[in-house]
């Protein structure tokens, strides 16, 4: 066990952090005006070696490990905008096509995603599943060397770019089977952007198949065992996720302590008084919880300890909600000011509180991790 980060890893979270303050902080006022990100977003990450974190050098990526991942996906979400999982999608999903997917599929697909020319999303979530993957409905029929997808997926981050994706169906003998697919086949067809409350910068939309085809050999791994890689995927994400929790309510923080050491009062400034200071340090120990936490939890993917996944829904079951705490501490710090939008800190708790793939699904995963206790 370490409680140190790598020189390595603390050269990608610093790059990561600049990456945000340089790129990333310019552009949230459009983007919360928009509810859209810019599109040569994807190639900036891309260009500074944000992409691809833990892929491969071979298909162009960097060879990182799961915890630089993390850390890019902490600082990246300091921004409250989003932002974060543009990057963590991409690699994510990235990651799961090269743990499961053929070498010509590798090969084909990951190369382009590495140098932000193409756009990854999973298609996975249905109106009608919540978070159980068991009642995906969209069907993918054999039809001679390809598969004919009808069906409709909900909250598809990022479905309305150009690029590829993971796609999740039901095949004729109702198990699941997954696919890598292009974003700009016939029969795919998405609906215009969800306008949500928070997190602007993830474009959110539902995607229809009809009859679109899909090549046989764009099967990853086998067929009927999608399932499998689903939970292997959302696994790896609730890592993510956590980092992203972690990055938000260090942001939170760094905004409190600012707000109280501006705000003057009678006797001076705001942070002098007791309660103040005590409002910082319970947001600060419930942080370095999130934290450690989280770290442990990517490095014992990197290990391939066996207990990896159920470590990540304990992570999320902790994570989300403790960070929902920290912003919310922060907010009444803030006081009624908190309720304008001059301040970021109202920002940063939407962000974790109605962020999509953040504050969801927080019972399954004690479930989870429940379940694994009386085995």
């Amino acid at each position: 066990m370490r409680f140190d980060l790598t020189e390595e890893e603390l050269m990608v979270q610093k790059l990561a952090r600049d990456f945000t303050v340089r790129e990333v902080e310019p552009v949230v006022e459009q983007i919360e005006k928009t509810n859209q990100t810019p599109r040569e977003m994807l190639k900036k990450f891309s260009e500074v070696g944000l992409l691809g974190i833990t892929l491969p050098k071979e298909y162009g990526g960097s060879g990182a490990s799961v915890l630089s991942d993390a850390l890019v996906v902490e600082e990246v979400a300091k921004s409250g905008i989003g932002m974060e999982w543009l990057v963590s999608m991409n690699n994510s999903i990235g990651d799961t096509i090269n743990h499961f997917a053929s070498e010509d599929i590798k090969r084909k697909y990951l190369p382009p995603v590495c140098r932000g020319e193409q756009c990854l999303s999973i298609l996975f979530t249905e109106p009608a599943t919540g978070s159980d993957p068991k009642m995906i409905t969209t069907t993918a029929r054999l039809e001679g060397d390809h598969y004919v997808i009808n069906g409709e997926k909900r909250f598809i981050s990022w479905a309305n770019w150009g690029g590829y994706g993971t796609l999740y169906a039901k095949d004729e003998e109702g198990k699941i089977s997954c696919f890598v697919i292009e974003k700009n086949w016939e029969g795919y067809k998405t609906d215009p952007p969800y306008q949500k409350i928070g997190g602007h910068a993830q474009e959110s939309v539902d995607v229809y198949f009809n009859d679109m085809k899909v090549p046989k050999e764009n099967l990853v791994g086998e067929k009927g065992k999608g399932f499998e890689i689903l939970l292997w995927w959302i696994a790896a994400e609730k890592i993510q996720q956590s980092a992203a929790s972690l990055g938000i309510a260090e942001a939170a923080l760094e905004e409190s302590i600012k707000y109280a050491k501006d705000r003057l009062l009678r006797s001076g400034p705001m942070a002098n008084l007791q309660g103040i200071q005590w409002t910082l340090a319970e947001m600060k120990t419930r942080i370095e919880a999130i934290r450690w936490l989280t770290y442990k939890c990517a490095c014992l993917r990197d290990e391939q300890a066996p207990n990896w996944l159920t470590m990540a829904a304990l992570c999320k079951t902790f994570a989300v909600p403790t960070a929902e705490e920290v912003t919310l501490l922060g907010l009444r710090l803030h006081s009624g000011y908190g309720y304008t939008t001059d301040f970021k800190i109202g920002r940063l708790h939407k962000a974790v509180l109605g962020g999509f793939g953040i504050a969801t699904s927080i019972e399954v995963n004690k479930s989870i991790v429940g379940g694994s206790l009386i085995r």
